[in-house]
């Protein structure tokens, strides 16, 4: 899948991982004329989308809007395991333009760097797991339960490992 970027922040700045890294990380998953919008946007907009959807108060850094269908008729357009989809993936009915825009992940960049820098973390790093972690959640992912979470986590650091980047949380032993 590719991701592009679409920045809606009032005054943008560079990103700390690049376009062909960036490539490299999410090139695997989903199919390959599928496109994940990767929207950036003000911390106050991240927080009135946070309330929105999962009536949680405050900001976060990243969440993710799938629009694939979890059922569909005849053969799946992603089978299970395929290309990482954790189910069978559709492509809602009447999407026929390629490439098909499968999902959003939303990051909240100024955010994320306070907290980089507030914890100490390596920001590239960060930015590369809120991708890979939010592009899994496209492709059916999830991590309420402890083992779906290891799954999940798994994924995560195969992917950056591809990068040449270790799993952020993995590192410092963490589980959530």
């Amino acid at each position: 899948m590719k991701c592009e970027l679409v920045d809606q922040r009032v005054r943008p700045e560079s990103l700390p991982l690049d376009a062909t890294r960036l490539a490299a990380l999410t090139g695997g998953l989903g199919r390959p004329d599928w496109v994940v919008n990767l929207v950036l946007v003000e911390d106050h907009v991240m927080a009135d989308l946070y309330e929105r959807w999962y009536g949680a108060t405050g900001v976060t850094d990243v969440l993710s809007f799938a629009y694939l269908e979890n059922a569909g008729a005849g053969e799946p357009d992603l089978a299970s395991g395929d290309r990482l989809a954790a189910r069978d993936l559709w492509v809602a009915p009447g999407e026929v333009a390629e490439p098909v825009t499968v999902g959003e992940v939303i990051l909240a960049p100024a955010f994320i760097a306070a907290r980089c820098r507030a914890e100490g973390w390596d920001l590239e790093a960060e930015w590369a797991l809120l991708v890979a972690h939010g592009c899994l959640h496209v492709l059916g992912w999830e991590h309420a339960r402890a083992t779906a979470r290891r799954a999940m986590r798994a994924c995560e650091a195969a992917l950056l490992a591809q990068i040449g980047i270790a799993h952020p949380l993995a590192a410092e032993g963490t589980e959530d």
